[in-house]
């Protein structure tokens, strides 16, 4: 229907003045109604304005819906100086279809420019992002009516600016997006690398979730299409946009269920969630297959509705279940969820005012979400890394002792050895073993054998010198690599170890049990480096030489040091 409206035309409340009037959106300066069935011409919209046929709008954005009847819109300016002043128009919204825009002076048209994303981008008015002129507006009043059709949403921020004041504006909005994208595109980046090297997925979905918003940011700033700019008919934008408009929110929900584990405890919601990524976008391809733009449109605002609603709802669920990070996840989720209904209401023009910040309240509140997100990824990559390095640690070390064991040992040992024989240094090594072990288990239990080689290890420790290598060798058996040491150097040193050990004291129901260990001796003559040990497995044949001396000493009464000469 048509909306009547008493109108004070001497008033002229549709007008404004320039130069006064420098930069702003023209919604409370508008004048518009909305086709009936059928296309007017210009003379019969002028007529239709003439009669009071319609309504003056109360914001700053207009915003009709989505695949309304085509909308009429106009405004007077009046050129209050004596000379031309130079005005850039623009409908600072990219996907509007059909945009006819008609200068009228003294009751005839001046100028009619044609534009649209429908329009091939080079028979543009503007080799621009969206539509716009500039327009040399001689002293007087100049009528300036608009018809804008399109299936998409009819939002119609109508910018009008001093032609220097538009160029400031664009400078200032490229390197403002400039900052965004270079932000995401390196989060994206960078956890794309994680990806690739450490294959754990919610880095690849965050990466894709993080490329995906940056594209569909392009695509509903008009700044893609800049360079997309092939004439694939009069709604291939539009298509081209909710489809990308459906990337990040497919990717994003898969990383938030990936990254919150949500299969584990909220399987209900975590089905609905890869239901819902698979229905809507089948949905939105059969739209296109049939050619139901509006469908497939729908389709998308749905999913991406459902993509907010289900990001808080997953961070909640999340939180119930004590799992790292919920809070952070939460407090992002629900801080891009607000800026994206500051941004939606502000171009819908509901309730908050439509301006630069309010548009590109959704940009700010999803790098907010990312670096947020980010944050938690770090953390979690963090926490990975320290879970491995204690599960390497632990796969290093014998628990009851906290030496090393053998893998610990030959995983230490290997890089010191390669040195030693590069260099031809002295090195030796020492072999232990507990006497009479088994006594100690049979008659006083593995608890009290346990607290025997608990002792004997902090023993070995606390003797040791910086750079030895020590290690439990298995069941009563101790080993130590004495860098830089020769032979006889580390004769010496085993007797040290042995009195330290004879001086230990274990008692067990108020018996005092006293310990003794054999040990073993091989390693290099000082200074003259054995090339045999330059040879492969030149470790493993020094630890057999102190294994034979080991044997020597045990066989030759227990509780002493026995020397392997290499021969």
């Amino acid at each position: 229907m048509f909306f009547i409206l008493i109108f004070s035309f001497g008033a002229y409340a549709d007008s404004f003045e320039i130069p006064e009037f420098s930069d702003d959106t023209l919604g409370k300066h508008t004048q518009l109604f909305q086709e009936q069935s059928r296309k007017l011409s210009l003379e019969e919209a002028r007529a239709q304005f003439a009669q009071g046929y319609f309504r003056s709008w109360s914001s700053n954005s207009i915003s009709l819906g989505i695949d309304v009847e085509p909308a009429w819109m106009k405004f007077r300016v009046n050129n209050t100086s004596r000379a031309e002043q130079r005005y850039r128009l623009s409908i600072e919204t990219p996907w509007l279809d059909y945009i006819d825009t008609w200068l009228v002076v003294n009751g005839k048209v001046v100028s009619h420019i044609v534009g649209g994303d429908a329009i091939p981008f080079e028979q543009r008015p503007m080799q621009y992002r969206f539509y716009a002129f500039e327009h040399g507006f001689e002293p007087g009043v100049t009528e300036v009516f608009i018809r804008v059709e399109t299936i998409g949403p009819m939002a119609m921020p109508v910018r009008f600016s001093a032609v220097e004041n538009a160029v400031k504006n664009d400078i200032a909005n490229g390197y403002q997006y400039g900052v965004l994208y270079g932000v995401m595109m390196a989060l994206a980046l960078y956890n794309l690398v994680l990806y690739v090297f450490i294959r754990q997925r919610e880095y690849g979905l965050y990466s894709l979730y993080l490329i995906g918003f940056v594209v569909n940011s392009l695509s509903y700033t008009g700044q893609l299409h800049t360079l997309i700019t092939y004439d694939f008919g009069p709604y291939f934008q539009d298509w081209l946009d909710i489809f990308l408009m459906i990337t990040y929110s497919v990717a994003g929900l898969h990383f938030a269920r990936v990254l919150l584990s949500t299969k584990d405890y909220a399987p209900n919601l975590d089905r609905f969630v890869i239901r819902t990524t698979v229905v809507v976008p089948v949905g939105m391809l059969l739209g296109f297959i049939f050619n139901q733009l509006f469908f497939s449109m729908a389709l998308a605002f749905l999913l991406n509705t459902c993509f907010v609603i289900l990001f808080v709802a997953m961070g909640i669920r999340a939180l119930y279940a004590s799992k790292p990070f919920a809070v952070i996840f939460i407090l992002s989720s629900v801080t891009a969820a607000i800026c994206i209904t500051i941004s939606t209401l502000a171009v819908a023009g509901f309730l908050v005012p439509y301006n630069d910040y309010t548009f590109k309240a959704i940009e700010v509140g999803m790098a907010f979400e990312a670096i947020l997100l980010a944050v938690i990824l770090a953390r979690q990559f963090r926490m990975a890394k320290l879970d491995k390095l204690i599960a390497e640690t632990y796969a290093r070390t014998d628990t009851l002792t906290q030496l090393n064991n053998r893998r610990g040992f030959q995983d230490s040992v290997k890089p010191i050895w390669q040195n030693i024989c590069r260099e031809k240094r002295d090195a030796s090594i020492v072999l232990l073993d507990i006497d009479f072990f088994k006594r100690f288990n049979d008659q006083y239990g593995h608890d009290t054998g346990d607290r025997v080689l608990q002792l004997v290890a902090k023993c070995i420790t606390e003797t040791c010198r910086k750079g030895d290598i020590s290690a439990r060798w298995g069941g009563e058996e101790f080993i130590i690599l004495l860098p830089e040491t020769s032979r006889n150097q580390a004769t010496l040193q085993a007797e040290r170890i042995k009195l330290a050990i004879a001086a230990l004291e274990i008692r067990v129901a108020q018996v005092s049990l006293s310990i003794t260990a054999s040990i073993g001796v091989a390693g290099t003559e000082a200074g003259k480096f054995n090339q045999e040990f330059m040879a492969l497995n030149t470790l493993e044949l020094m630890i057999n030489q102190s294994d034979r001396a080991l044997y020597v000493a045990k066989q030759s009464g227990k509780n002493q040091v026995h020397v392997q000469n290499s021969n």
